[in-house]
């Protein structure tokens, strides 16, 4: 999502490495238009779809202390407690990272450097370490699956595939071969072998209430990637892999990524962080109603202490729109800011921490919504 440079600055100074994304500082060289390179669409139909209903973006690999996500963390990501009942939340779980923390980037412009094989192998390794990250997730739902009679629903990952930086022109070995990354046969192998080894090393965690649903695009735009995009997509199609996009606001493309391989895309309207008039949200009901996409409710620790009014205008437009019965919903809530409306004693979080967790937990419910059927 956009911000100003001074504040992009101050986070990395800070080294917080779970900034969401966006075109004015994750791209400031990108020119607003695609890439002139030829494009080859996919030689056969798309891919799977997927059954998320709510996907929540989860940055932090456990690279550092503060990005550690424990058993405790998720507490209300994976259950609300109504008063009278505990009750499912989010079905879907986005693990993704910028940076490693340590100058290397996951995608364009999050730090000085592009990730080599080792910075990859590294994420890999945080999201499975036992006790956090995905293993902690599935430790949190056989604890609320105590709580919550009846069956307990598989609730399903999605995992974002590093962005293939041209940079890395030694990338790492795959198979005998050092990978240049300035060649895209070789970007997208390099993807490829990311793919596999986490397709791996789930079936190896054999958790029991998760399933890898696909994976992610993490790059925000196509400037960059376009021309490895349907290769990545044809072989999560035969993986039996869903693939998930978040373009920012009218990225180019947002509106047809299948030509990309896409099967998911989820539009982000981009009002919370930017001065853009209320009118925003409606616009971006009426594009993702148009184009037969879904769209990303998005807020940050800004709303803590009784400042949630601009995530208070997403609910209630979207509520006016029908998007809560009609669409699939991603949530962009920076590193952990449910987490902290969840623990809040400011009676204003407590208010906004229930609507959502309210409307979530709604959703869950809903009997054969027609947003799973397409």
């Amino acid at each position: 999502m956009n911000r100003t440079y001074k504040n992009i600055l101050i986070w990395l100074m800070m080294g917080i490495s779970s900034l969401s994304c966006g075109r004015d500082y994750m791209y400031p060289d990108y020119t607003g238009e695609e890439t002139k390179e030829e494009i080859e669409p996919p030689t056969d139909s798309i891919g799977k779809r997927s059954t998320i209903r709510d996907l929540v973006l989860i940055y932090g690999a456990g690279t550092t202390v503060g990005d550690k996500w424990t058993d405790q963390s998720f507490v209300p990501y994976v259950s609300y407690n109504n008063g009278q009942q505990e009750e499912w939340m989010f079905d879907g779980f986005l693990f993704l990272e910028l940076n490693d923390g340590n100058g290397n980037a996951y995608t364009t412009g999050h730090a000085p450097n592009p990730a080599l094989k080792t910075q990859w192998e590294a994420l890999i390794k945080n999201y499975f370490e036992a006790g956090q990250s995905i293993t902690a997730l599935d430790e949190r739902l056989e604890k609320a699956a105590q709580k919550i009679s009846g069956a307990v629903p598989k609730r399903k990952v999605v995992i974002g595939i590093p962005e293939p930086m041209r940079g890395a022109v030694e990338w790492g070995e795959v198979n005998g071969k050092i990978l240049d990354f300035s060649k895209d046969e070789h970007r997208i192998e390099g993807c490829k072998w990311f793919i596999d080894n986490v397709i791996n090393k789930f079936a190896e965690s054999k958790f029991k209430h998760l399933e890898l649903e696909g994976f992610y695009w993490i790059a925000e735009e196509m400037d960059h990637t376009a021309t490895i995009m349907s290769p990545i997509g044809s072989y999560l199609k035969d993986k039996k892999m869903t693939f998930v996009w978040i373009p920012w606001w009218k990225s180019p493309g947002y509106d047809n990524g299948k030509q990309y391989g896409f099967t998911e895309v989820y539009l982000q309207p981009n009002y919370f962080f930017d001065k853009e008039p209320l009118s925003r949200l409606q616009e971006a009901c009426i594009e993702a109603k148009t184009h037969g996409i879904d769209l990303e409710i998005e807020f940050d620790e800004s709303v803590l202490g009784g400042n949630g009014s601009k995530l208070n205008d997403y609910l209630d437009v979207f509520e006016e729109n029908q998007i809560y019965e009609t669409k699939k919903l991603a949530y962009y809530q920076s590193v952990n800011t449910l987490l902290k409306l969840y623990r809040s004693v400011d009676p204003a979080d407590k208010a906004l921490y229930k609507r959502l967790s309210e409307i979530v937990s709604k959703r869950q419910k809903a009997e054969n919504p027609p947003y799973l059927k397409n």
